[in-house]
């Protein structure tokens, strides 16, 4: 259903983007449209961490305010490093009107960790013995190319539409976990692309979460359904594995393409990730390159990347906490 947002020529607009990541493992991803008063828009987290009862996605929610108000919340996979603590998230900032999608992780629910299995619970428990007209907007079942979620704005502004759409799974790549020796919850791992278009350009956002091989070479063939192939900010999947970057093919789809603006990507030291080669090669396809860790200085920790994109005068500025350093690029129209 698509929503109707007026805005006015004061509303001065703004987009922080966050990306989130730990000293071992575990990310999160925060999406905030506002105003330069900080009137929040629109808002957006997907999946959550948190390390030694540290959830800096729940800090960072709490100094925005957000209690009750998130629009949607994505969690994309059960694997722990996606999924500590997104219970709280939910019970916090979500309400009966947040879209909460989620990878297809009801059938068959005991096979995952503790850790997933509570969250499956508490959503369970969220529209257990409910009428339809007062249960949570809980969906289980997005798939490409699904729209997610659509804005339209109206009013004296240059901001014209926003949409989410899904980017994988892949109906035909899960389906074929029957068949396999090994069950893959990065083949039910839920991605998506965020489409602003403005009244002279567009500003695209991919988050990737932990896209696999198998699911990314499904992509690759899907080059007519109008998935942009240049970003403003790219999640690099499955931090920084080699298992996921055939992903750098879809980007290099269309002959002179110019690169992207910015990529990031988190740790997973249990398996030696971010690979060093894949970073280097994401400079192939993005003007700027990250890590929520200093992988340079091999300084592990918790870090926090903000990009702050002002929509008036197009430029954006990247600050860097914890195990990182600061910079700032103009923004690129698409």
């Amino acid at each position: 259903m698509k929503k109707l947002v007026t805005l006015t020529q004061e509303d001065k607009l703004h987009i922080a983007l966050y990306h989130v990541g730990y000293s071992m493992q575990g990310e999160s991803s925060i999406f905030i449209l506002y105003t330069e008063n900080r009137k929040i828009i629109y808002s957006i987290v997907i999946d959550c961490y948190e390390e030694k009862q540290l959830n800096i996605t729940d800090e960072i929610l709490k100094e925005w305010g957000m209690e009750q108000k998130l629009d949607v919340l994505v969690w994309t996979h059960p694997h722990d490093d996606h999924s500590l603590g997104i219970d709280k998230i939910i019970k916090k900032y979500c309400n009966p009107d947040s879209l909460i999608y989620l990878a297809n992780v009801f059938s068959d629910w005991k096979k995952y960790s503790s850790i997933c299995q509570k969250n499956i619970r508490f959503l369970n428990a969220l529209n257990y013995g409910k009428r339809a007209s007062r249960r949570w907007k809980i969906n289980s079942l997005v798939h490409f190319p699904e729209v997610m979620d659509q804005i339209e704005f109206n009013g004296q502004t240059s901001m014209r539409k926003l949409v989410i759409q899904c980017v994988a799974p892949f109906t035909y790549v899960g389906g074929m976990q029957g068949v396999n020796k090994t069950f893959d919850e990065n083949k039910l791992g839920i991605a998506c692309a965020l489409t602003i278009t403005m009244e002279n350009c567009y500003l695209n956002f991919l988050f990737s979460a932990d896209m696999e091989k198998m699911t990314i070479e499904a992509l690759l063939e899907e080059a007519d359904e109008g998935i942009p192939r240049v970003y403003n900010y790219i999640k690099i999947p499955h931090h920084g594995s080699r298992d996921a970057l055939n992903l750098k093919e879809f980007f290099q789809q269309q002959d002179d393409v110019k690169k992207s603006e910015f990529a990031s990507a988190s740790v997973y030291t249990g398996k030696g990730l971010p690979d060093e080669f894949v970073l280097k090669s994401y400079k192939d396809i993005a003007e700027e390159v990250a890590c929520t860790s200093n992988i340079d200085k091999k300084a592990y920790g918790i870090g926090v990347i903000r990009q702050d994109y002002n929509l008036t005068e197009y430029v954006t500025k990247t600050d860097y906490f914890g195990t990182a350093a600061s910079a700032a690029n103009e923004i690129t129209c698409v």
